[in-house]
């Protein structure tokens, strides 16, 4: 179903347990993990002319000598060719082209997206669930989750103001020059205030 639907679904259940005091909208908890795409690696092809991983081997092959190069001799090319990266600047899945190569927690790599939650600490309540590039930092989606969250928690009662702030808590890939930054500039319109704590970014977000 498209991501509308679900978004519909979401807003309705949230409704629902909002209308039964499960969402507090006091303490609000942000994370984030990777989650592989249902999309094989393999799929992979570069962005500037279209080739495949095999086709871009087979002409290093071709063009350091192999005129036709096995599978054995791709592998072993493959194995001990300079500068091997798989950057998202230079390859993209021909299709779901919005999924990002990124290394997973086990440490293998895979096409994937970036699910990050905000959930109410008091209830267990997940009060904004958006879905970024697997390549995107967790200090620049925190602002975006931040806006779904707030509009989420607008549209079943206990949105956050200046008067009464919610805390906001996230670990430290949250901490950044720039978030720090951005709430020093904010000239009397913040999302929320920052105080750190070891190990955690705690913020009143208003």
């Amino acid at each position: 179903m498209p991501y509308e639907v679900h978004e519909k679904v979401f807003e309705f259940v949230l409704k629902l347990v909002a209308e039964r005091g499960l969402v507090k909208g006091e303490r609000i908890g942000v994370d984030a993990s990777t989650m592989e795409a249902n999309v094989a690696l393999r799929s992979i092809v570069r962005r500037h002319n279209g080739d495949t991983y095999r086709e871009m081997l087979t002409r290093i092959a071709k063009e350091s000598g192999i005129e036709t190069p096995t599978i054995d001799d791709l592998i072993q090319l493959d194995r001990k060719r300079n500068g091997k990266k798989l950057s998202n600047e230079d390859w993209a899945s021909k299709t779901d082209s919005d999924a990002k190569i990124a290394k997973m927690k086990d440490g293998s790599t895979h096409l994937a997206y970036k699910p990050e939650h905000a959930v109410d600490l008091d209830t267990g309540v997940i009060v904004a669930a958006p879905i970024y590039g697997a390549d995107e930092g967790d200090a620049v989606t925190l602002d975006p989750t931040l806006a779904v969250a707030e509009m989420n928690l607008a549209a079943v009662g206990p949105v956050p103001t200046p008067e009464d702030p919610c805390d906001l808590v996230a670990d430290k890939g949250y901490h950044s020059r720039d978030v720090l930054k951005d709430l020093d500039d904010s000239h009397g319109d913040p999302h929320f205030r920052a105080a750190t704590e070891p190990g955690l970014l705690t913020l009143a977000w208003r």
